[in-house]
């Protein structure tokens, strides 16, 4: 009689912690502005979206050629790109944590993804290639593996490794460099490569096919290529009533012709 009591003493408050622990309230995204053929699936039938209309947890976005939809969810606004499909697999929240989750059929989604309330946010993007899991960031993310950041950081691996289990709560404050993928993406895989702003990585079936290094040496070079050193273009005029004379700004020898010449060295890292 008294375990009787107690389990169903005990019961209650279980029921209770499992959930307030993780999202119960599935919710709906508003289409904030939209452009060309955007369409969502209800039971079967493909229905076009209109501004300010509504899309729900487990609905399917479809976008055409040259359309696009911009969606807004709590903190997060998705930005679906021309001939774009997604599946909105998630779209909770309680108390304490937001959660969203995409899945990425075909095309390109942009996600910009802040906190509200003082709340967690737990954000992820996945197709049969890659996964992209944040908190509070700025991401790109194309159906074909490649992940590029603009702003805070992303958790990237390979979507072999990808599990629809609820995550944990993702750890307070701000990403950036030096946050353990750990710590955005709770339960995240070993192997999982943090992506910050100005990097990119690319994943096939296979796993990456680059990282953040490579995106970085390629940016590196492109700024190096562009730039114009003003020794060849720039001098100091002297001269007299016979004429003038044009001199480099640096000295660091003289020719057999007469004509001085320098060089300036432009070192530009990237962290």
């Amino acid at each position: 009689m008294n375990i009787l009591k107690t389990i169903k003493r005990i019961f209650p408050a279980a029921v209770f912690v499992v959930f307030t622990a993780f999202p119960v309230c599935a919710d709906s995204a508003v289409v904030v502005s939209l452009r060309g053929k955007v369409e969502v699936n209800r039971n079967g039938t493909w229905v076009a979206l209109s501004e300010n209309g509504l899309v729900s947890q487990g609905e399917v976005i479809s976008t055409g050629f040259k359309s696009e939809a911009v969606l807004k969810y709590q903190g997060a606004t998705m930005q679906l790109g021309p001939l774009t499909r997604v599946t909105l697999e998630t779209l909770a929240k309680n108390e304490k944590k937001d959660s969203v989750s995409l899945y990425l059929n075909t095309g390109a989604v942009k996600s910009s993804v802040k906190k509200t309330e003082n709340k967690r946010v737990s954000y992820t993007v996945h197709n049969p290639v890659a996964v992209a899991s944040v908190r509070g960031t700025d991401f790109s993310f194309i159906s074909t593996g490649d992940i590029t950041c603009t702003g805070g950081a992303v958790v990237t691996y390979p979507a072999s490794y990808y599990t629809p289990s609820p995550q944990g709560m993702p750890s307070a404050g701000e990403s950036g460099a030096g946050t353990p993928a750990e710590d955005i993406a709770p339960g995240a895989p070993a192997g999982s490569v943090v992506v910050l702003p100005g990097q990119g990585v690319s994943l096939t079936s296979g796993g990456f096919s680059s990282k953040p290094a490579d995106t970085a040496a390629k940016t590196a070079q492109s700024v190096l290529n562009t730039v114009s050193t003003p020794v060849n273009t720039e001098g100091v005029t002297t001269g007299s009533s016979a004429g003038t004379q044009t001199t480099p700004l640096i000295d660091t020898g003289t020719t057999n012709t007469g004509t001085k010449k320098g060089t300036i060295t432009v070192k530009i890292t990237v962290k």
